[in-house]
């Protein structure tokens, strides 16, 4: 892998700087991309996107292209290597809310996906998730998200542009004129990882008690040495009050969806329940790396795209890696080439 691509790959972790793609609108992807920063864009087991295939950022649906700038000699002898974080980059995240008018959008801690975007929404647990945070009106909030990096696949290096590529950028219209036939992004690999995230409500009441919802976390996950409870806010049944519970595993692909109304018991047995769920989050990694180990995809290997298409058939595919065509060599070179081909 060229040194400034797997740089560029290697920033994309900072979800911050990077603006991982959480937002409810498309409106943020086109920030991103006039700004040609890498795009980070949740994905799911439904769709396998060969690594390499172009992407217009301002298609609302259906982004990928159909038409590719590269030789595909080239792009099927370029080598897709495994970088493999043994350990994983795991994180927590926790909110919590007592009113009735707060926003949602925080709830999604970052892992929701964003719900204008129909190519990715209408495929994804995480994009139901999202969708119920931002329906839910309970007044009282607690949500803990995990999330489980584990290293990524990518292009080894770049590869080399179409004679048709390279006649577009330097005599038909230059680069404006590639990102409109090609796309304005390429799929330059796959984020290795889990996310679970949970969200418990609770009604508004007119007799209502605080109690304490305490969740203790076996935090080897977190990497921190001794466990920690993390203890919110969380209103108790009385009387007509309501519990739901909502949340979504990527790897298991699966949806909680729970309620209870009007016995403390019953409250009881949703508070076990949300327990029960954060009990298997402490084992992102470890079921992550137990999958990937089960493929044979281990740190410098070189997997072929049989080996790409199960790791997202088995839901370790958390994220795709976009790029800017821009930060491509050649892209770069033919843009300011003087000289005739």
């Amino acid at each position: 892998m060229s040194a400034n691509t797997k740089m560029a790959i290697k920033d994309t972790e900072d979800g911050e700087s990077y603006h991982k793609l959480a937002e409810k609108s498309a409106d943020e992807i086109l920030r991103i991309s006039k700004a040609r920063l890498p795009l980070i864009i949740p994905w799911h087991p439904r769709e396998t996107v060969r690594i390499g295939t172009l992407f217009h950022s301002s298609r609302h649906s259906d982004p990928w292209a159909t038409n590719s700038p590269f030789l595909q000699s080239s792009l099927s002898r370029t080598p897709i290597q495994v970088q493999r974080d043994y350990g994983s980059q795991s994180t927590f995240r926790s909110q919590s809310t007592s009113r009735s008018t707060e926003d949602n959008d925080h709830f999604e801690l970052g892992f929701g996906v964003g719900v204008g975007l129909p190519f990715l929404a209408s495929v994804s647990v995480k994009g139901d998730y999202c969708k119920d945070v931002q329906e839910n009106k309970d007044s009282n909030k607690t949500a803990v998200n995990f999330s489980c990096r584990a290293g990524y696949v990518s292009l080894e290096s770049q590869p080399r542009l179409s004679t048709e590529a390279i006649i577009t950028l330097k005599y038909n219209g230059g680069l404006s004129a590639f990102q409109e036939r090609y796309g304005d992004y390429y799929l330059a690999g796959y984020r290795l990882g889990d996310e679970t995230g949970i969200l418990i409500s609770g009604s508004n009441s007119h007799r209502r008690r605080l109690d304490r919802f305490a969740i203790t976390v076996t935090v080897e996950v977190l990497f921190i040495e001794t466990s920690k409870t993390f203890t919110k806010d969380f209103v108790k049944v009385d009387d007509a009050n309501s519990f739901k519970i909502i949340g979504y595993d990527t790897l298991g692909h699966t949806q909680y969806d729970s309620m209870a109304s009007g016995q403390a018991a019953k409250g009881d047995e949703i508070r076990k329940e949300a327990e029960s769920y954060v009990l298997k989050a402490k084992t992102l990694d470890n079921r992550v790396s137990d999958a990937l180990d089960e493929l044979n995809v281990h740190d410098g290997y070189v997997v072929d795209i049989l080996t790409c298409r199960k790791l997202v058939e088995c839901r370790v595919v958390v994220e795709l890696i976009l790029l800017p065509v821009i930060s491509l060599r050649e892209v770069q070179q033919w843009v300011l080439e003087d000289n005739i081909i």
